[in-house]
């Protein structure tokens, strides 16, 4: 008996050292946002372009076992990291939007998936989401990654101000490597873009909500932290769908690290050849290079059209394969350059866009514990959700706030059609009496938005006992984390969301 008592202690010992803990010393070592610059993914389960830009960011982790990565989650938050705002984007979750995971160009999930997949060493993941409007600077978002054994991590970054990077989004990263020189470092080719040359970039516009918004924002963003070349062979094109006052516009010029010698000008030139500009810039260093980033103000009102952004030095403007024709941001606001043209103003009524409201709570499951923890797909039976939307005009219309009301159909969405550009709008829900509220706007021109409300009983412990119970866990020999006990409610002293009040215990 002590034999096999022994013999049994040193298999133990050795299954810890030959069969790894997954998840041991994983790490997510970066998580930024990258822009709206491509078209990856579409909504709910569709994994395939649907003809809108995405939100793009950027992940990189470091796990030194083969581990088995669960799931991945996108939510906005606060700075804490803790959700708010209702929008989620996840691998596995059927009821939120799909969050597209690509591998070095490679797309891992065409839908929502049970598993991402296994990896190990120094992983890069892009991840790609359906834009619900809240894409904009100052917005937080996170991520929380799912191990195979249950374990996961979070971490967390904003539109424009990420804690991630110590240089400010608008500069490239100081680590980057150049690469070799391009074959043909020609100039720009203004003609072909503007006669449709299929190598021209497609506009990233993000226009603002409000027709007189005085506050500006990123109209087109193309940078990225990536490797740079010189002399693109096509330049970025902007479309304006209404005049705009554009306040700020800056390229790149890395040039190898060896900068400028001095700044150039920046111009606009729309489709009859009418250029706007050109506009002398501000050279400052970047990246350790002299005179790279380039910065004009043009404080000036650009009518609604197409144009093509013109560098006076193109044979030094950097480029990569995220951005090929050119490192370049445009800030600005929309305005009405006449008040009296009705055109622009008929325009704008014209364009109407539907909010869809999904309604999420727990659901009939096989036990209470797989309610409480985890919640159900399908809504409880016998619970009226109503979900009243009072909708505010934008300032050109004519119309009055109304209040319309709409009542959730089997799968738990509601949809209000028809809502004008510029409008904005108060989203309120109520089960079993419990209210919850959100704020939004529809964005100009108008696109489908879409929000979620959160009905989930959850459990959690209080930050001093979850310190306490992570202090005392220890590994068990298949790898897990023992000693923590899952925080459902009614075990003591755990705190219950609200939510749990809907639902006896």
């Amino acid at each position: 008996m002590a034999l096999f008592k022994s013999v049994t202690m040193i298999f133990a010992l050795l299954s810890i050292f030959m069969f790894p803990a997954m998840g041991m010393g994983a790490e997510i070592s970066q998580f930024e946002w990258i822009g709206k610059n491509a078209d990856k993914v579409g909504t709910w389960d569709n994994g395939s372009p649907d003809g809108s830009l995405d939100g793009h960011f950027r992940m990189e982790m470091s796990l030194p076992e083969p581990t088995e990565i669960k799931s991945i989650l996108l939510y906005t938050a606060d700075e804490n990291a803790h959700p708010v705002g209702g929008q989620f984007w996840d691998t596995a979750a059927t009821n939120y939007y799909i969050l597209g995971v690509f591998d070095q160009g490679t797309q891992l999930n065409h839908n929502h998936v049970p598993s991402v997949g296994t990896f190990s060493g120094d992983v890069q993941f892009d991840l790609y989401a359906a834009d619900s409007g809240w894409f904009e600077k100052g917005n937080w978002f996170a991520i929380e990654l799912t191990l195979g054994d249950g374990i996961k991590y979070t971490r967390l970054t904003s539109i424009g101000e990420s804690l991630d990077s110590s240089i400010d989004s608008s500069s490239a990263s100081s680590s980057e490597i150049p690469l070799e020189p391009p074959v043909d470092s020609g100039r720009s080719k203004i003609e072909s873009i503007l006669q449709g040359d299929s190598r021209s970039s497609e506009s990233e516009s993000k226009e603002q909500s409000s027709a007189q918004d005085d506050s500006a924002a990123a109209i087109l963003d193309s940078w990225n932290t990536g490797a740079v070349n010189n002399g693109p062979t096509c330049s970025p094109t902007l479309t304006l769908s209404k005049s705009h006052m554009i306040t700020y516009i800056d390229t790149y010029h890395w040039n190898y690290g060896q900068g400028t010698q001095s700044g150039g000008s920046i111009s606009l030139q729309n489709a009859d050849g009418e250029i706007f500009g050109p506009w002398q810039v501000q050279a400052d260093s970047a990246s350790g290079a002299p005179n790279a980033w380039w910065i004009a103000h043009p404080d000036e009102i650009i009518p609604a059209g197409n144009y093509i952004i013109i560098d006076s030095q193109p044979e030094t403007w950097s480029w990569n394969e995220l951005s090929p024709c050119g490192f370049v941001k445009v800030e600005g606001y929309p305005v009405q350059a006449d008040p009296t043209a009705k055109d622009d103003t008929k325009g704008q009524l014209e364009s109407k866009g539907t909010v869809s409201v999904y309604i999420n709570v727990d659901g009939e499951c096989s036990n209470l514990i797989d309610m409480l923890v985890e919640g159900c797909d399908k809504g409880l039976p016998d619970i009226a959700v109503e979900l009243t939307f009072t909708y505010i005009p934008p300032d050109y219309s004519q119309g009055v706030p109304t209040i319309l009301r709409e009542t959730t159909d089997e799968n738990g969405m509601a949809y209000f059609q028809d809502v004008p550009a510029g409008a904005k709008f108060v989203l309120k829900t109520a089960v079993k009496t419990m209210e919850k509220e959100q704020e939004g706007s529809m964005s100009d021109p108008a696109e489908d938005a879409y929000f979620s409300f959160d009905y989930r009983c959850k459990g959690s412990y209080p930050e001093e006992e979850r310190k306490r119970l992570e202090q005392s866990a220890g590994v068990g020999p298949d790898g897990r984390i023992t000693g923590i006990v899952t925080p459902v409610c009614g075990n003591k002293g755990v705190i219950c969301s609200p939510e749990c009040d809907l639902y006896p215990l």
